[in-house]
């Protein structure tokens, strides 16, 4: 802080030495103090020693004011643009919303499973796929034909939206529908990494046939092998197209969860009348054969050792057997079940005991034997999808 001097004396002193000159007088406490570097020696006292004059800015300064200024207001610009850009596209970069974040070419993510449902319900398989993230394994089902099976069966309607909570290229859309009259509400995940368009992942369903494989499995009026296939959302009806087999139980199925397996415990495959019929003409055409047969390798599980176990010899030759009343009944009433392992395998039930005895030498004696203990008529089984079907037995 400066100090102002004292006033100088204007008369005559009391010495009666002359005054000095204004000018030349100064309070000795001020020497040597220099002013501020960039400020005058006394602001506001014009025309004192230090002082410089009064000037206005150069033209250079003033046109690098003028172009900073219009710099920084073309920055702010720019960077509100880009704000708002990312805004419209990404839907704001909030949690929840309808728009789907992204910005790809195929619209939202609420247009994509819309389109989706709209081709399925249209018997549109191509476009259906095409919304699709990653190829299916296997398309013999994702096919115009099935879908329209799918939607005579069971069309798709009343589709709406529930909810889409995708953020940043992902997320899910939930969607409710009614398949046939039986409402749905179903969960997809989406994606749009790479901004190409919104595809729905995992929108497929599966169907695993191994349990069918051999019997003419068709699906919807298309004939498949045995694995496990991949569904659109809708309703299946599976079949046989082997006049020897039959399925029953609930054989029209409905696909409606992604990444979910069809249940089709219910199922059961079986033999038609006919089948049935043919199977225990079979059977019994096999036993008495081998019931008729004198030698001691008759069949049928009947076969007998020349020597018996106590050391009894028999003659080949003159073996007889018989089965009883009740093994006859069983085999006109056996209802044999199809292997799970081997679907085609019709497989019997155990028949029983056979009486067997023949022309037997024992310690030097010869005569007729009884055996005791002897072979029985196990369980038959017949492949009934063979050409040449026979009988087999365990």
């Amino acid at each position: 802080m400066s100090q102002t001097p004292p006033t100088p004396p204007s008369g005559p002193s009391d010495s009666g030495l002359p005054p000095l000159p204004p000018q030349q007088w100064q309070d000795p406490s001020f020497q040597g103090q220099q002013p501020h570097p960039g400020y005058p020696n006394q602001p506001g006292q014009p025309g004192q020693p230090g002082q410089p004059p009064k000037k206005g800015l150069g033209t250079g300064a003033i046109l690098g004011i003028v172009g900073g200024g219009l710099l920084l207001v073309i920055i702010v610009i720019i960077v509100i643009a880009v704000v708002v850009s990312r805004l419209l596209v990404g839907g704001g970069g909030g949690g929840d919303t309808s728009s789907g974040g992204g910005g790809g070419e195929g619209g939202t993510a609420t247009e994509a499973v819309e389109t989706f449902f709209t081709a399925l319900s249209d018997g549109d398989a191509e476009t259906a796929l095409g919304l699709i993230s990653q190829a299916p394994d296997d398309d013999t089902l994702l096919t115009d034909e099935v879908l329209a099976a799918s939607n005579e069966l069971a069309p798709i309607t009343d589709v709406e939206i529930v909810d889409d909570t995708t953020e940043n290229g992902y997320g899910d859309v939930t969607v409710s529908y009614s398949l046939g009259g039986t409402p749905v509400t179903a969960e997809y995940s989406v994606d749009d990494y790479d901004e190409d368009g919104w595809k729905i992942t995992g929108g497929l369903s599966y169907l695993n046939v191994d349990r069918f494989d051999g019997l003419g499995l068709t699906v919807n009026g298309q004939e498949v092998t045995g694995g496990e296939l991949q569904l659109f959302p809708g309703t299946y009806e599976l079949a046989t197209s082997l006049p020897n087999f039959t399925l029953s139980g609930t054989t029209t199925v409905a696909a409606t969860e992604p990444f979910g397996t069809v249940d089709v415990s219910d199922i059961e495959p079986g033999l038609s009348e006919a089948a049935l019929g043919q199977f225990r003409s079979l059977v019994q055409s096999a036993v008495d054969a081998c019931i008729a047969s004198t030698t001691l390798a008759a069949g049928c599980g009947l076969d007998l050792p020349a020597t018996l176990d106590d050391g009894t010899q028999l003659t080949e030759g003159t073996i007889t057997r018989s089965i009883s009343a009740d093994a006859t009944v069983t085999i006109q009433s056996m209802v044999p079940t199809l292997s799970y392992d081997n679907p085609t395998l019709a497989q019997g039930e155990y028949i029983g005991s056979v009486s067997t005895s023949g022309q037997c030498t024992q310690n030097g004696a010869t005569g007729t034997c009884d055996v005791l203990f002897g072979p029985s008529l196990g369980s038959p089984s017949i492949d009934m999808a063979s050409e040449s079907p026979t009988v087999l037995w365990d």
